[in-house]
């Protein structure tokens, strides 16, 4: 018999959960069949006892009351405890220990701050007073370094520990610099790269290394890590090369000075290399005491890009200013109204330099007499007296054209078996010329305003070797000619 289910019952009394009970008819065990040859999934087989059951039942005619199942009950909703006051005590807890740090922190704080930034007792304190500063040395503290230090703070008459936390937060900055290395040797990282910016120390290392043992133009990426672990990655161009000549170094000269004085070591040195257009120069002059009568070395270093070098060694003799010397600036002020005379701002380097060339040979009477010791004692007679020998001109031309901004070096005859002559070289931008403007007695053309070697050896050669000299101790000189640009008849140039 099916149970009847009252529902006033159900209302009035509490009673634990009860399973639903039916009575089963034939409609009943057909549906049963049927629904048991189906394919069903979990879920259907959970409700085919239930739902489908009660489905095919909505479709069959209304039942008694009786024959009704019950409906279920819903399920209690269950409560979440705790939540609110596990959020009220966290809060306790929290407010607890901000009290607890706020009275025990004191006045005096620990301070962090970025490399390289200063420090100040200041900012250990929030209300500095008139007495707050540092107890004790911190000179040995390097805030460029980062780390922990420990220091001690007086503040209103009272000295306090503290912390001086130093981070480095900031990567490295550099520029990628084309390196031209060694074949077959793993590069230095640290030379591809310059400009390198950072407070603490940098390193460089290999993120990705180029292969030595290829010529062709690689591409590498040198790492750059700071003091604080910060990286930078820079990407560079390294090419591999066979180049084994070292550079040239050209125009070093033994040196006079004077006790006191200044020493030009650069003047009129140059250096060339047969791959590298820009070889690095260095002069070690550390033996040279210009302030004691002597004579002492000097070096000059030439480095290309790969590492090849060469040197020479010249002597700097020290001595005395003799009572007659004369300064340069003497000089140029004695050249000054004559300089202007003949140059104007208009002209072009080659037309100040033809100006010059044209008045010193041909305003100074030649004797054979002058001070050869001193360029600026020569240079000062010729201005003063328009009298002198081949170093008189040689002076003379020499002042004039560093008034005029004009790049020129000195030339000495190698072979003085019979008798001595100077001149100069100079550069207007294109290379180097020979530039004499000695006047030449006897048979032949005697214009020397720049000529190449060849067009000066054709007259070397017809005179007894009147300008021989050593090729090596010089600037490499220019091979083409600019004699078609210079009308000496008429006293012009064009270029």
């Amino acid at each position: 018999m099916a149970r009847d289910y009252d529902w006033d019952d159900a209302r009035e009394t509490e009673r634990p959960r009860q399973r639903k009970i039916y009575d089963f008819d034939e409609e009943d065990e057909e549906f049963l069949r049927a629904v048991s040859h189906r394919p069903r999934t979990g879920q259907q087989r959970q409700t085919a006892s239930s739902g489908q059951r009660r489905t095919a039942s909505a479709q069959r005619e209304p039942q008694p009351a009786s024959r009704r199942a019950a409906p279920s009950r819903p399920a209690p909703r269950r409560r979440r405890r705790g939540s609110v006051g596990g959020l009220v005590l966290s809060l306790l807890v929290i407010a607890a220990v901000a009290v607890v740090w706020l009275l025990t922190r004191g006045p005096v704080h620990n301070v962090t701050i970025e490399a390289g930034s200063g420090a100040q007792a200041s900012l250990f304190v929030d209300e500095p007073a008139m007495d707050t500063a540092f107890a004790g040395d911190v000179s040995a503290i390097d805030t460029s370094v980062p780390g922990k230090y420990k220091v001690k703070i007086l503040h209103n008459g009272k000295v306090y520990d503290a912390t001086l936390k130093v981070k480095d937060t900031v990567p490295p900055v550099a520029v990628a610099k084309r390196a031209v290395l060694p074949f077959g040797m793993q590069p230095d990282p640290a030379a591809c790269v310059e400009g390198v910016q950072d407070v603490t120390q940098v390193t460089a290392s290999w993120k990705k290394a180029p292969d030595p043992t290829v010529t062709e133009e690689q591409t590498a990426v040198v790492r750059l890590t700071d003091a604080g672990g910060n990286k930078t990655d820079v990407t560079v161009q390294v090419l591999m090369s066979y180049d084994t000549t070292a550079p040239v170094i050209t125009g070093a000269k033994d040196i006079k000075a004077f006790v006191g004085g200044s020493i030009s070591y650069r003047e009129g040195v140059t250096v060339t290399d047969d791959a590298d257009p820009n070889p690095t120069l260095t002069i070690d002059n550390t033996a040279v005491n210009i302030n004691a009568v002597g004579t002492y070395p000097a070096t000059y270093t030439a480095t290309d890009s790969v590492g090849n070098a060469s040197s020479v060694t010249v002597t700097v003799t020290v001595g005395q200013k003799p009572a007659n010397y004369v300064e340069e600036e003497q000089v140029y002020e004695a050249a000054q109204e004559i300089y202007d005379q003949i140059v104007d701002p208009g002209m072009t380097d080659m037309e100040k330099a033809y100006a010059i060339y044209h008045w010193v040979k041909d305003y100074i009477y030649y004797v054979d007499q002058s001070s050869h010791e001193y360029w600026t004692v020569a240079a000062y007679q010729a201005f003063t007296e328009k009298a002198g020998d081949c170093f008189t001109y040689y002076a003379a031309a020499k002042a004039m054209l560093n008034m005029a901004g004009i790049q020129n070096t000195d030339v000495e005859k190698s072979d003085i078996s019979h008798s001595r002559h100077y001149w100069l070289l100079i550069n207007l931008g294109y290379g180097w010329y020979h530039y004499d403007a000695c006047p030449r007695v006897g048979p032949g053309d005697d214009n020397f305003f720049m000529l190449t070697d060849a067009e000066l050896a054709r007259y070397s050669d017809a005179h007894g070797g009147t300008h021989v000299f050593d090729p090596s101790l010089y600037p490499e000189r220019a091979t083409e000619s600019v004699q078609g640009k210079v009308d000496y008849e008429n006293n012009r140039v064009y270029g």
